[in-house]
């Protein structure tokens, strides 16, 4: 952290040493905090609750995992929407209203009497609560505030999803054993509004209102790495129409795209992989254990490298983290490669949610940021939808993972490609803004 020489535009209640830092890593305390919540309650813990409700309500199992499929396309439906939201309105109170929307919904949730009742929360308030406290508010509001070590505020902003991830499931299965499913979802629920009085002490929605011009000693055109970026006169105000217009945008689709379809994918994968290899129960589960651990690692890393590297080549570095892993899972087909490759796999995925927010932050300038991601959404159903269930249709026609492991090395290649060619129209100045 940097010391800021103004201790009078400290957040209130901090004294002390505290008061020479730079307020900027306090949003980024902050917004970690919302990814801890959204990440942990959310998407680390999804597993836990549907098959917890499978065993309270005695439906299948394809009615009980449609609460991810209201998850996923609420979420996607509702992006565009809170992208503009994000970068016309007061980021601050949007995510204190995303707050309330996810301590509500896991408060209803614990009262929950049906499977109607449960999917109708995860349609509405629980992805109003992820859109407005998760990574794009996090990486619009970071990005106002920082731009020669964005990389390293985007990076350490993203580590609270994975310590979400490392934190949250087992106090949720803990609660859940030694109480019950309700009691520990109306706790995630006062939770979610113990964290509201941070995001009011602590977020302001630029730099400008406590009277700061940004980051100190940072040049307005270009960071350590050499990246070109996008700010301040040089900025210009995206619409969605210049958006889908641009070639910038259709590239970073490409390579975000390319990277979450690994991500995902293996995510819901690699259980079965596992069971395949006759490994269950908590063996299995120390597998994802140690891919939140490592995320953890990995998003700290890429977002320090990014300042240094730049995103080109760091994004190189991720594609070769992933690929490494696919690799030694194809390899090594026993509980050594699930370890090994779910450890290195976990660096890589670390880096792709700091170098996905911060691609738009860099082309398209930090008040963009919201509505291109908030468009990247819904664009990316196609593949993100189709991962996880195609490579089960290959390994259900195959008998093996093999093949999904090289078309997974495939997609890594793709972004990699990517990347290429996106250094390369970034770095022209005829070129960069279209």
């Amino acid at each position: 952290m940097s010391s800021y020489p103004d201790p009078s535009t400290t957040p209130p209640g901090t004294s002390g040493r505290l008061r020479g830092i730079y307020p900027g890593w306090w949003i980024v305390f902050a917004t970690a905090s919302g990814q801890l919540i959204q990440g942990g309650f959310v998407f680390w813990s999804i597993g836990l609750y549907t098959a917890t409700f499978e065993d309270v309500f005695g439906a299948p199992r394809a009615q009980i995992n449609l609460i991810e499929t209201c998850l996923t396309v609420a979420t996607n439906l509702l992006s565009p929407l809170a992208g503009i939201l994000i970068d016309r309105w007061s980021i601050r109170h949007l995510m204190m209203i995303g707050m309330v929307a996810m301590g509500l919904g896991l408060l209803i949730l614990s009262q929950a009497g049906t499977l109607l009742h449960i999917w109708v929360v995860w349609a509405s308030l629980i992805p109003l609560g992820v859109l407005l406290i998760g990574a794009i508010p996090s990486a619009a509001l970071v990005s106002r505030w920082f731009i020669r070590r964005r990389g390293l505020a985007l990076g350490l902003a993203a580590t609270g999803s994975s310590m979400g991830g490392f934190l949250v499931p087992p106090f949720m299965t803990w609660m859940f054993l030694e109480w019950d499913w309700r009691t520990g979802l109306m706790v995630g629920g006062f939770i979610c509004f113990l964290v509201i009085p941070i995001f009011y002490w602590l977020l302001r929605n630029e730099p400008a209102d406590l009277g700061l011009s940004g980051e100190p000693d940072t040049p307005a055109s270009a960071d350590a790495s050499g990246d070109t970026l996008v700010s301040g006169a040089d900025a210009k105000d995206w619409g969605i129409p210049d958006l889908l217009r641009s070639q910038i945008f259709w590239l970073q689709m490409v390579v975000s795209g390319s990277l979450l379809a690994v991500t995902l994918g293996m995510l819901a994968n690699l259980s079965l992989h596992a069971k395949d290899l006759g490994v269950t129960g908590q063996s299995t589960a120390l597998l994802y254990s140690i891919i939140a651990v490592c995320s953890f690692s990995g998003k700290a890393l890429t977002g320090h490298l990014m300042d240094r590297l730049g995103i080109q080549r760091c994004g190189y570095l991720i594609c070769g983290f992933l690929s490494s892993g696919l690799l030694i899972l194809l390899l090594v087909q026993d509980y050594s490669g699930l370890v090994a490759g779910a450890f290195v796999m976990g660096l890589g995925y670390g880096g792709v949610v700091p170098i996905w927010t911060n691609m738009p932050a860099r082309a398209f300038g930090a008040g963009s940021v919201g509505r291109a991601l908030g468009v990247m959404n819904p664009l990316h159903i196609p593949i993100t939808a189709t991962s996880a269930p195609l490579a089960g249709y290959i390994s259900d026609t195959t008998g093996s993972y093999d093949g999904v492991f090289w078309m997974y090395g495939g997609c890594c290649a793709v972004a990699a490609v990517g990347l290429t060619i996106m250094g390369s129209v970034l770095a022209s100045p005829n070129t960069r803004n279209s």
